[in-house]
Order: C-alpha cells, then sequence, then structure tokens
C-alpha cells in the first residue's frame, strides 16, 4: 500500500460518511421485497476509483457500519451484507486501477462498476436474502429475475452516469486540486 496520508484519510472517512448518510432514510427509499433504492455505492465507487481499492473497501465497511448504527430501520448489522458492501468497495477499484487503467473514462467506469454489480449485487445479496428468507417463498432465480434485476440495473446505469461526472472533479480534489 502506499503512503498514508492525512489527505487520503480524509476523504476516505468524507465518502464513507457521505455513503453511510445515503443509505438512511430520507435517502433510501424501501420497497416492499426488503429491497431498497440507495446512492450510497456512488461514493463508495468514487472512493475506490480515486483513492485505490483498499480505501474504497475500507470506505465501504465504515459507511456499512456507520449506516446500519445510525439507521432507524431496526435492521441489525449483517456481516454477510458487510461483505458485499466491502466486495462493491475494492473489487471495481481493481478493474478500475489495473485492468482498465487505458481506457476512455466512461468505459473505464462503465467495464469497472457492470460486473461487480451483476457479481455482488445481483447475485450475492439476493443469495444472502435467499439465505436468510427475505424472498417471501419465491425460488431464487425467480427472485432475482423478478424482483431484483430491474432494480440493479435501473440503479448501474444511474451509478455509471453520476459517478462519470463526477470523477474528474473530485479526482482533482483529492489530488490536491487548485490552491488558489
Amino acid at each position: 500500500m502506499r503512503r498514508i496520508t492525512t489527505r487520503k484519510v480524509t476523504f476516505a472517512g468524507m465518502f464513507a460518511a457521505l455513503a453511510a448518510l445515503l443509505s438512511i432514510y430520507p435517502f433510501t427509499f424501501y420497497l416492499p421485497d426488503f429491497s431498497r433504492i440507495t446512492f450510497r455505492e456512488i461514493p463508495i465507487f468514487l472512493c475506490t476509483f480515486t483513492l485505490g481499492p483498499v480505501w474504497g473497501g475500507l470506505c465501504a465497511l465504515v459507511s456499512d457500519l456507520l449506516g446500519t448504527f445510525i439507521s432507524n430501520s431496526g435492521n441489525a448489522w449483517n456481516p454477510m451484507f458487510a461483505l458485499s458492501a466491502v466486495l462493491s468497495g475494492v473489487l471495481p477499484g481493481i478493474l478500475f486501477r489495473y485492468v482498465f487503467k487505458k481506457e476512455k473514462l466512461l468505459l473505464a467506469t462503465t467495464l469497472s462498476i457492470v460486473p461487480v454489480n451483476i457479481a455482488v449485487s445481483l447475485f450475492l445479496t439476493t443469495f444472502w436474502f435467499q439465505l436468510l428468507g427475505y424472498t417471501g417463498g419465491m425460488p431464487f432465480w425467480a427472485y432475482l429475475l423478478i424482483r431484483r434485476l430491474w432494480l440493479v440495473a435501473v440503479m448501474t446505469v444511474i451509478q455509471i452516469a453520476v459517478v462519470r461526472a463526477l470523477y474528474p472533479v473530485v479526482l482533482k480534489a483529492v489530488q490536491g486540486g487548485d490552491h488558489s
């Protein structure tokens, strides 16, 4: 891991706090099937793209803990969903920084977010729902295709658009920006 600086810790903390804030009530819309529409992944993606996958994973873990403890939803912290959060923080950073680093920004962002959302948000989170009995008796594939696919697809498009728009500004701020 590269040198830890006050700037990196500060930005990672701000990203984690923003992600936690975006995961609680007025910024999250709960659906009847235990799914929710949330924008908490956007600060995590910005963190992992600008600071790296380790920082992205830490940011996701801290935001998951904070979001659970400050939320009034009554849900207990669950390590299974925390694992999903950490993977959503680490994997896109690895893809963005090491696999697609020479691609244009929109393509790199898309190729980093889409496979992770499919693997983690669609399959792994659906598996956790199934394991915990939150699917209302629906079989895994039915729940995935009927209840989760549209949600993950819509959120993926929104995430790509927002991260693509904010990335240059956030990168400039994280790297030091203009000191005038």
